[in-house]
């Protein structure tokens, strides 16, 4: 009799407990049509394997270092992708499972040097960015996965790098209008302060960049044409409100 006195008692309790937080459950919900996030990550793809494809048919693709002075030297051409990227991202449900957001930020794509012999060796060095901003319709399940599509702006940028450089010749901008997909994890659901873990496929599509020339008395890297899609994958934090 004790034990069924204190199940019933028990089982009060939490029907209690749980009538009591419904309220308050969706109370929170309706705080939480909003999200901003902030997200750090890292380039993969892009017109790095085209550039350098490019420095290799115009010769520049040769060893550089060792010799006489010793050390093994570096083969040419290579390319670093070690300066982070930086995306920001607003999204309010209209109706769930549906969103609409805004995501924008700013990607270094990555910086590919070449190294061509002529009477004293000729290091080039190409530098590339990417400004964007896309308004983003998604499909959300549970709060959690998130896979969205939209139109995208993009600003691209490529320079020549070096103390040498001087006056605009050799920076090229152009704006393009292409699109992204974009899929999200977000850990914990609908609590406050969130973890989300982002990959984005940008399509930015074909871009010309160059000539490219160190000084009038040495050979040039000619214009080309390259494409500047790319992926971005990234970690961040963000509030709900």
């Amino acid at each position: 009799m004790k034990k069924l006195a204190l199940t019933l008692l028990i089982s009060s309790f939490i029907i209690t407990a749980s009538t009591a937080q419904q309220p308050q459950s969706s109370e929170i919900l309706k705080l939480k049509k909003w999200s901003i996030g902030l997200h750090l990550g890292w380039i993969a793809g892009g017109p790095s394997k085209q550039i350098e494809e490019h420095m290799i048919q115009n010769g520049f693709n040769n060893r550089s270092g060792g010799g006489w002075f010793g050390g093994s030297g570096k083969d040419h051409p290579y390319t670093y992708k070690y300066i982070p990227s930086l995306m920001m991202s607003v999204k309010y449900y209209l109706r769930s499972p549906f969103s609409i957001g805004i995501v924008g930020g700013i990607s270094k794509l990555g910086s590919t040097h070449g190294y061509k012999i002529d009477t004293w060796g000729h290091y080039l060095q190409v530098d590339y960015s990417v400004y964007f901003v896309s308004p983003v319709f998604s499909y959300n399940s549970y709060d959690i996965v998130k896979i969205g599509i939209g139109p995208a702006v993009y600003f691209t940028k490529t320079w020549e790098s070096g103390d040498h450089i001087e006056g605009p010749d050799c920076e090229y901008k152009q704006t393009k209008v292409g699109f992204l997909i974009d899929f999200g994890l977000r850990i914990p659901k609908k609590t406050r302060c969130f973890f989300e873990l982002n990959v984005q496929y940008r399509y930015v599509g074909n871009i010309e960049i160059g000539p490219f020339n160190e000084d009038p008395y040495r050979d040039e890297l000619p214009q080309t044409t390259i494409r500047y899609n790319h992926v971005l994958i990234s970690q961040g934090f963000g509030v709900r409100f």
